[in-house]
């Protein structure tokens, strides 16, 4: 029998087709999403049952929906409660205790932070079109749209465009002037690098890429300092310049000469520019201490070409360790160290570990013919022993001016003095075989002190616990009955840059106060004051008050110490004491007003451009083979990004070591150094 929805022939065409078709009233109600019409024998009575919990309703159109529209709201809201009380995110708290807040998607967040993970872990913008990125995120956020490379690279250029103004407001806003440290490094293109350094309103050292862009020829002098200037005026600190860091790289002098008229015209610079250009301290003594050890490279290429003997074979590796811990109770933990040879440092870390195996080395010298041409005689172990405890010297100054937190100013001139003083010693000294090496060094090392002891002592003499009598005591022990001269030097040309300070801070007051003064003056009395100065000149009225007080304020002034003498006369801390120096300063400024100025200013200039050197490193891990397509802006916002992000601690938790993580004991992946250079 044919159901009451079948067609009923015609011989007409489709219009009487569509006429005698009786059309089925559509559900529209939302309720029928949730709800199914069944089947009843008796076919006037129509019944509907729940999707959810299969409960049986009159359907019946004369019923209408009202009631199973009830019975949805009443039955969902008791079972689906509302997402936002299931997803929820943590929030860390300034007490260091999460918070839970309810969890909104925010894709423009999500988008942030799929930039940052792009820039700080330099992966390729590729990565987001990847099938396993853009899995695990639908699974991490399953509102999250793919986005593909181009999307990425266009968000890391728009974050760094709003980073780079939030920079520039703290630049802006630096109370003090701004300390450059600059390095150029050769890759495909020749790349120019500028760091700032300056103390913040809350008397903390702060440091931040401003540039990393490639150069173009030709690469002079001249050319340098004009993309120097524009990337200042660009930044809007080109009046705002202290000093600059540099290598000895020959081009940096007639850039530094070009730097200096530019900024005398405008009166940007300070003590006509004595205070202006700085050498990386870290760079010469790198140049000095490898400018040695290649007069001592017989007994050092002994070892070198030994340990790599031993490294180069596994089970002759284990061999060695199982000897060491079995035989001679050593600690193995502590690893035979291979070096780079243009690592300095990484020569002192491999003659010190060689040093701790010597009894193991010695032994396996007698056993193992092919190691024998590598075996140290007596002799030459005693050498060894003197060029590490005279290397250790350089190497602990040189952890302190590469250390991760950059150090202030101050401390670099005990440790120079150090070197100096370790240099005359040993060539007094009754170590013959070191006296040619230290003669070289001592030549490159005398021509830096003669620079730039000045920056380093003035420096010095700020530091509490130093002060002008640890410098005298320094150059005492060096120049002896000359030593007063190079004191006297030192502190006449730090106080010509105090008093720049003074003069400066007393110009700002001044221009504040005539500022506010100017529409004080009645016009009357200006009338009068004017008749009185005509008057004057021919024997009329003449008050001399205010000239006299003038003249008693002016003697005072002649009279009193300045803030400089009152805190040289104060007593120093302790030598040996613990103190953050801007911290100190922080707190004296009000004491010693114009003096803080300056000692924020002066510690602020870096000694050594460890800070452009580390762009450097991160910038080859940016450009990668794979990478070398990128823009030149793209590597610079990768860059300056990962730098900026890393000054706002988002990398303050990466690669600290958990309580349950254990370290490699990889030997192949030896790290032969963590100072860089």
């Amino acid at each position: 029998m044919a159901s009451s929805n079948t067609p009923i022939p015609v011989d007409d065409g489709f219009n009487e087709y569509e006429s005698a078709v009786k059309r089925q009233k559509s559900t529209t109600s939302k309720v029928w999403d949730e709800m199914t019409k069944l089947d009843c024998e008796n076919k006037n009575e129509l019944k509907a049952q729940c999707n959810h919990c299969k409960t049986i309703f009159s359907a019946k159109s004369s019923s209408g929906t009202s009631h199973l529209r009830r019975h949805l709201n009443s039955y969902l809201k008791k079972v689906n409660k509302d997402i936002t009380q299931y997803t929820i995110a943590i929030q860390p708290s300034p007490e260091g205790v999460p918070s839970i807040k309810n969890y909104k998607f925010d894709a423009d967040e999500c988008r942030k932070a799929i930039s940052t993970f792009l820039v700080c872990g330099k992966h390729s913008f590729r990565t987001v079109e990847e099938p396993a990125f853009r899995y695990m995120m639908r699974i991490a956020s399953p509102n999250f749209k793919n986005i593909s490379r181009h999307t990425a690279a266009r968000d890391v250029l728009m974050y760094y465009a709003k980073e780079r103004d939030r920079v520039k407001e703290e630049l802006a806003k630096a109370p003090g002037l701004i300390c450059l440290t600059s390095d150029n490094w050769n890759s495909e293109h020749t790349n120019d690098e500028y760091t700032a350094h300056w103390v913040d309103k809350d008397w903390k050292l702060q440091k931040r890429i401003i540039r990393f862009r490639a150069l173009f020829p030709p690469y002079d002098g001249l050319n340098i300092a004009d993309e120097l200037v524009l990337c200042l005026s660009q930044w809007g600190i080109d009046k705002k310049i202290f000093s600059i860091t540099l290598d000895n790289a020959s081009y940096n002098d007639v850039m530094v000469s070009c730097l200096k008229n530019r900024f005398r015209a405008n009166r940007a610079i300070l003590c006509d520019g004595a205070f202006f250009q700085v050498r990386c301290c870290a760079h010469i003594l790198n140049l000095i201490v490898k400018a040695g050890l290649e007069l001592a490279d017989d007994v050092v290429g002994k070892i070198r070409n030994g340990i790599r003997y031993i490294k180069k074979s596994r089970i002759r590796r284990k061999r060695f360790y199982d000897v060491a811990d079995k035989s001679f109770h050593l600690n193995v933990t502590k690893k035979l160290r291979q070096d780079v040879c243009v690592r300095w440092n990484s020569t002192y870390l491999m003659l010190e570990s060689s040093l701790y195996y010597k009894d193991v080395l010695d032994y396996w010298g007698q056993r193992d013919k092919d190691y024998q041409i590598f075996a140290l005689s007596n002799e030459e172990w005693r050498n060894v022993v003197i060029l590490c405890k005279f290397l250790k010297v350089f190497y602990d100054v040189t952890c302190i001016f590469s250390g991760s937190n950059y150090p202030t100013a101050n401390l670099y001139f005990r440790g120079v003095w150090k070197v100096h003083k370790v240099l005359l010693d040993t060539v007094k000294g009754p170590y013959s075989f070191l006296t040619p090496m230290v003669k070289q060094m001592q030549e490159k090392f005398n021509k830096y002190w003669a620079e730039y002891s000045l920056i380093l002592s003035c420096a010095a003499i700020l530091d509490p616990r130093y002060k002008l009598n640890y410098v005298q005591y320094c150059f005492n022990t060096i120049y002896g009955v000359h030593a007063s001269d190079f004191v006297e030097t030192i502190l006449s040309n730090l106080r010509l840059l105090f008093d720049e300070y003074v003069k400066k801070s007393k110009s700002t007051s001044s221009s504040l106060g005539g500022s506010c003064n100017v529409s004080d003056k009645n016009p009357v009395d200006s009338g009068l004051d004017e008749h009185n100065d005509n008057s004057a000149d021919f024997g009329g009225y003449f008050d001399e008050s205010d000239d006299y007080k003038r003249y008693l304020n002016e003697s005072s002034t002649r009279s009193e110490k300045s803030q400089l003498d009152i805190y040289l006369e104060e007593p120093e801390l302790e030598l040996n004491s613990q103190i953050d120096v801007l911290d100190y300063w922080s707190k004296s400024s009000v004491r010693y007003n114009e003096l803080s100025l300056l000692a924020r200013d002066l510690l602020a200039i870096p000694i050594s451009t460890v800070a452009s050197e580390s762009a450097f490193s991160m910038g080859k891990k940016v450009i990668t083979p794979l990478r070398s397509s990128l823009k030149p802006k793209t590597v610079q916002a990768v860059v300056c990004l990962d730098d900026w992000m890393r000054a706002k601690g988002f990398s303050a938790e990466i690669g600290c070591k958990k309580d349950n993580e254990d370290d490699d004991d990889d030997e192949d992946d030896d790290d032969v150094s963590s100072v860089a250079f």
